[in-house]
């Protein structure tokens, strides 16, 4: 995971010039199909086609021209403020109102340096901001730059670059993960828009084989693979989110399978290591798709018994009793029976919770 964030950290350095240097990107994608593609490295792990893993060729993508630098002129007056380049002191607040002022149409330029300015440490934000408020003027920033009428090309490759980067906060990784998944969805409808088009008398006609709609869309991939990438990232929440940003995913796109997801989340809730946040997420979700699908996992009804007794707060306890009474069986009846009478009113309403669930289910 460490080298994966070394690797993508060079990445968000080259982020500004995939925005800066679309039309030499595109020219590559509409003509070349087969030297945008060789810009990928595939390699298969263990666990099957999901898990295919394509990270794209630093090398060449850092042969491209990085002298290229934004110019305070050409930027809008709400981006000068944001990169406090307008000689005003500002704190919080002010930041807030000048994202407010931000466009859904913003210039190529704008977009750049909004990037750039995502991936600052925190020490290069107003002197007295505190951290939350940092992570959230760059949670805003994001959004906006997520909601552009037009998706610039880039914004996917610097995401996946600061969640890997353990220099940033690991709120803000965090938030950049969560950011992943609607990413996807959208940057999946702009390419799948490409397939289709029109011929001259304006019936629909599907693109030819070879073209920038049926080569593989780089910023996907790397979006993909730090997502699956972002489930070793266990001592935090960041496991969790990831988790159910891929189970979303999957249930829409083929190339997120389903059982390696659920696996992963059996794996996550047996996990000792991993953070209170993230076992607790990996049990709830592994509930739900064994409810939904109907199917078993040792691993997870073992995790939750073990959980439920020994889990280091009462939250993760109380998730894992609830989730003891959605897929235990009726040898768990004995000890879910013990906690309605817990002391603690959380751990006794889950119990009773449980007990419910399971009754229902039998």
């Amino acid at each position: 995971m460490k080298k994966m964030g070394i690797i993508l950290g060079v990445i968000a350095c080259v982020a500004l010039v995939f925005i800066l240097k679309r039309n030499k990107l595109a020219s590559v994608s509409e003509e070349k199909p087969d030297e945008r593609i060789a810009l990928l490295n595939t390699s298969r792990t263990a666990e099957g086609p999901a898990q295919d893993s394509i990270k794209p060729d630093v090398q060449a993508i850092t042969s491209a021209d990085d002298s290229v630098k934004t110019e305070p002129k050409e930027l809008s007056d709400p981006v000068k403020s944001l990169l406090l380049q307008d000689d005003v002191e500002h704190n919080y607040p002010s930041l807030l109102a000048e994202i407010n002022k931000l466009n859904y149409a913003l210039s190529g330029a704008d977009v750049a340096a909004l990037i750039e300015m995502l991936a600052w440490p925190n020490d290069r934000f107003p002197e007295g901001m505190r951290p939350i408020e940092i992570n959230a003027v760059k949670n805003d920033v994001l959004d906006k730059l997520l909601r552009q009428e037009t998706l610039s090309e880039g914004i996917g490759i610097a995401m996946a670059a600061m969640a890997a980067d353990p220099g940033q906060d690991d709120v803000w990784r965090d938030y950049c993960v969560q950011f992943m998944a609607p990413f996807y969805e959208r940057k999946s409808q702009v390419n799948r828009s490409k397939v289709v088009g029109r011929d001259a008398g304006g019936a629909m006609a599907s693109a030819t084989e070879g073209s920038e709609a049926t080569a593989a869309p780089i910023e996907l991939d790397v979006i993909r693979e730090a997502m699956f990438q972002a489930l070793d990232e266990r001592d935090s929440s960041i496991a969790g989110t990831a988790l159910l940003g891929l189970e979303n995913l999957s249930r829409t796109y083929d190339e997120f399978d389903r059982e390696v997801i659920s696996e992963k989340a059996a794996q996550i809730a047996s996990d000792e290591l991993a953070s209170a946040e993230s076992r607790m997420t990996a049990l709830r979700l592994s509930a739900q798709i064994l409810n939904r699908e109907g199917i078993s996992n040792v691993e997870v009804v073992q995790a939750a018994r073990t959980l439920a007794q020994t889990g280091d707060t009462v939250l993760l306890r109380s998730a894992a009793i609830v989730t003891l009474g959605e897929v235990g069986s009726t040898d768990d009846l004995e000890l879910l029976e013990s906690y309605v009478l817990a002391d603690n009113r959380q751990i006794a309403g889950a119990a009773k919770m449980a007990l419910e669930k399971m009754s229902a289910r039998n």
